[in-house]
């Protein structure tokens, strides 16, 4: 099968893939990019901020690993947001080594690559000026960012300058190392609110800004009055702030089309400039008492992204819900296409390591790497009217794809995240978008939910027998059908397959009569023998893709699965009739009866199966009573 020549392909390694930063960042690579029919391929992770999770900043680190550096024409590093310690070092370091491809640095002066860099410097030195100029101070204190990050050192110095060419001191109490993030604001506030309140505080970014107003105004301080405080990078979230974030604008788009320039001039064999600088702009705000910059553009923008991020957070705990009953391989798949439309791509790829299955055996050296050829396990869609699709491809992981995949009309823009367990690869997702969206944060929730998935399965399937789990997690010792949660799992599934396949369902509630009565008479081992009895007979009237289960007691319940409508009218006469014949094959003194309710619920699930559940029981109830009536008048 002969394929296109594929266009070029440009890789960007980049953190934080739902930072407004990088979705910014990205679109105007994008954009850039399609002038040339390039591709773009951004491979991204979502950093760590707890310190006790190492393994897993090393499952996340691994991303840069996965793109065969000779099988693209260039790439981008920015390591703004990678926000684990010494990643930034470590992606260096190895395209340094092992890139034969040009590369463009971004906001990090290097030695061989092409630098396209950010005056930060002249930013936080005019922001430094304008609480010194326009405003008259002295004791301005600055925030640093991430120190062993080259840009929070250019930043500090811009600071320093200006306040050295003021004349004014910078004693120690007036700079405090921060990380970037949120979580230094108590520590900081404290450092520099110990003697006298300062004039101004200057962050190295506005996530600092916006923790430093917050606990400012939290202890009773007011800003501006009492503090000034500006940021830097013009993020959404300070422009949305109660008090809006003074800051500085980092033109991120011009970043995007300077490096896809500049690379595109390299791999046309031109001169390309090794140096750039791309210039900030000043957004003065209320948190410097000048509100210059309207702030209320972006509000709408970020309550739409906050509303998405929640509604991604509510859906994990339903998705990791999901995955705690799936034992088998295509369980885990299963789970996985139910959320994968949260994720809010056109369609996803997961693909697998070659010995993601048994990686339990991987050598220690090779756990956190990516085997040469992958597996295409699943194709989701988040078109509800298309399936999900197993292929089962193999391919080389040097395409990221099938180069079929590739082949389109038109530039593609491709997401990969790792899937991941703690510092255990299992494979990678590749998200396409449509161009109005972009991934958020339930992507992270959701690779590192399959990751998990697989890793347990592994576990499993190496040290116990799946069948020996299975059974004791699944199935009621007893009668040797399902439990309530072999029901829930087996539930799962058949209503994943009506959803597919417009199959008609139908729930039914089924209550052994009299079972205290025959313990009571004949002993407990009777009443044992009817319960199995019972179970029998259902189990002889459900097919191979329905669900029956005995979920305590005398408590049995069913879940009906036909593509004809008809499935459910008989089914009460065919199980009282399997009885009747059980109860030839038992020839006991006492006899099994049982109660039936059900509820045809159709192809379309419209409730919560709870809710059909107890339509259900209510309608057995109702037969039971009838039959205690009728038993009652047999006596009188």
């Amino acid at each position: 099968m002969g394929y296109k020549i594929m266009r070029k392909r440009i890789g960007l390694i980049i953190g934080e893939q739902d930072n407004d930063y990088a979705v910014t960042l990205v679109d105007s690579i994008c954009t850039k990019a399609k002038e040339y029919d390039y591709d773009i391929f951004v491979f991204a992770n979502y950093g760590v901020y707890d310190h006790n999770v190492m393994l897993y900043g090393e499952g996340e680190i691994s991303v840069y690993k996965i793109p065969d550096l000779d099988s693209f024409d260039g790439f981008i590093l920015d390591e703004t947001l990678y926000n684990i310690d010494n990643m930034g070092e470590i992606v260096y370091t190895y395209f340094e080594k092992n890139a034969k491809c040009p590369v463009v640095s971004l906001k990090r002066s290097t030695d061989r690559f092409y630098d396209i860099l950010l005056s930060e410097h002249d930013a936080i030195k005019e922001l430094t000026n304008h609480f010194i100029k326009d405003h008259g101070f002295k004791k301005i204190c600055h925030m640093t960012g991430r120190w062993e990050l080259q840009d929070a050192r250019v930043r500090y110095h811009g600071y320093e300058e200006a306040m050295t060419e003021a004349g004014l001191d910078i004693t120690d109490d007036m700079v405090f190392y921060g990380n970037y993030w949120k979580t230094k604001a108590v520590e900081a506030v404290d450092y520099f609110t110990a003697n006298e309140l300062p004039e101004a505080i200057v962050c190295a970014n506005d996530f600092m800004a916006i923790s430093v107003v917050n606990e400012l105004t939290s202890r009773g301080i007011k800003v501006p009055e009492q503090v000034c405080v500006s940021g830097y990078d013009n993020e959404a979230e300070g422009r949305c702030q109660n008090i809006p974030i003074t800051s500085a604008d980092a033109n991120i788009p011009e970043f995007g089309r300077l490096a896809i320039k500049t690379l595109h001039e390299a791999i046309e064999g031109k001169d390309a400039p090794k140096t750039q600088y791309v210039k900030s702009e000043l957004c003065l705000r209320d948190s410097c008492g000048c509100s210059h910059c309207n702030s209320s553009g972006s509000l709408e923008f970020r309550l739409a992204e906050m509303t998405r991020h929640y509604y991604g957070v509510d859906m994990s705990v339903y998705m990791y819900n999901g995955y705690q009953s799936a034992f088998e391989i295509d369980d885990i798949f299963t789970n996985a296409d139910n959320y994968f439309i949260y994720n809010f791509s056109r369609v996803g790829y997961i693909c697998l390591c070659s010995d993601a299955l048994n990686s339990i055996n991987r050598p220690v050296e090779l756990i956190n790497e990516y085997s040469p050829n992958m597996i295409v396990k699943r194709i989701f869609y988040r078109d509800p009217n298309k399936n999900y699709e197993s292929p089962e491809i193999q391919f080389e992981r040097k395409y990221v794809l099938p180069p079929e995949y590739l082949d389109t009309e038109s530039p593609g823009l491709y997401f990969i995240n790792s899937i991941h367990s703690q510092n255990k690869c299992y494979g990678y997702m590749v998200s396409i978008y449509d161009n109005d969206e972009h991934p958020y944060h339930f992507t992270q929730s959701y690779a590192v939910a399959l990751g998990n998935a697989l890793d347990e399965y592994n576990f499993n399937t190496e040290y116990m027998s799946m069948e020996a789990i299975k059974a004791m997690y699944l199935i009621d010792p007893l009668t040797g059908i399902n439990n309530r949660r072999g029901f829930e799992q087996g539930m799962i599934v058949v209503l994943d397959r009506a959803k597919r396949h417009k199959i008609y369902v139908s729930v039914v509630s089924i209550d052994m009569d009299d079972l205290k009565t025959i313990n009571d008479t004949y002993g407990h081992n009777a009443g044992d023998e009817c319960l199995v009895t019972l179970a029998k007979a259902l189990s002889s009237v459900v097919g191979p893709e329905e669900v029956v289960a005995r979920f305590g007691g005398d408590e049995f319940a069913a879940i009906l699965a036909s593509p004809n409508y008809d499935r459910h009218l008989s089914f009460e006469d065919d199980l009282l009739k399997a009885i009747d014949a059980e109860n030839i094959k038992l020839n006991k003194e006492y006899k099994v009866h049982a109660s039936i309710g059900l509820i045809h619920v159709g192809t379309e699930i419209k409730s919560t199966l709870a809710q059909y559940i107890q339509s259900a029981d209510q309608l057995m109830y109702e037969r039971k009573a009838e039959y205690k009536r009728s038993i009652n008048k047999d006596v009188r």
